[in-house]
Formats: structure tokens, sequence, C-alpha cells
């Protein structure tokens, strides 16, 4: 069960990566949402399905490797033609934010732990 779950987890992200990347700008709006709303929901998203498929990473882990992808993301769309902006990275931020604060039984940094000789 948990394996299938990890599957859908990481084949949704996939897929939200791909609606940004891909030419469907514009596409959040046949579902009623605008590009902030539809930032932040896709990287709240992106965020859980990253909790799921690395249950060992911690959640300063899991939300700066998120946050690392929106900023990529906004760069990749910026040298492709579209509009890379900032506000769009701060509506990535509040998604990740939002997931990251919400997700149970997750320690903020995991300890570093070290056997000595």
């Amino acid at each position: 069960m948990l394996t299938a779950l990890r599957w859908a987890a990481a084949i949704s992200a996939a897929g939200l990566i791909f609606m940004m990347l891909g030419p469907f700008q514009g596409a959040e709006q046949s579902v009623g949402l605008t590009d902030k709303p539809a930032h932040a929901i896709g990287f709240g998203v992106i965020t859980a399905a990253l909790f799921l498929v690395a249950p060992r990473a911690s959640r300063l882990q899991i939300a700066l490797l998120t946050l690392c992808l929106g900023g990529l993301i906004e760069i990749i769309q910026g040298a492709t033609g579209r509009s890379a902006s900032l506000s769009d990275l701060a509506a990535d931020i509040v998604g990740i934010t939002l997931v990251s604060a919400l997700w149970p039984h997750r320690p903020l940094v995991v300890p570093i732990t070290r056997q000595l000789p």
C-alpha cells in the first residue's frame, strides 16, 4: 500500500512539473483557479509528494528541495519564452510552507549521528 502511495505521489509531482514547463500556460483557469493559487496548490502537492517519497528527510530538507525546484522552474520558464516571476515563486513558498508546517510527525531537521571510533 505504501509503495503504491509513493508511486502515486511521484507521478503526481512529475505531472505537475510537466504542466508547469509545458505549453500549458493558463490551463489552471479551466478548473477555476488563477495563477498564484495554482502555484501554491501545485507546490503544496509536490511538497506532500516528497514527504511520502522521502520518509527519512526532514521538513527543512523537503522545503529547501521544493523551493529550489520552484526557482529552477521559474528560470527554465524565463529561458523558454514563458514568463518567469518572483510572485510565482512567492506563491510556491506559500504552498511549501503550509504543507511543511502541517505535515505530521516529521522533525524540522534530522540530527546528525556519528559513530565515534
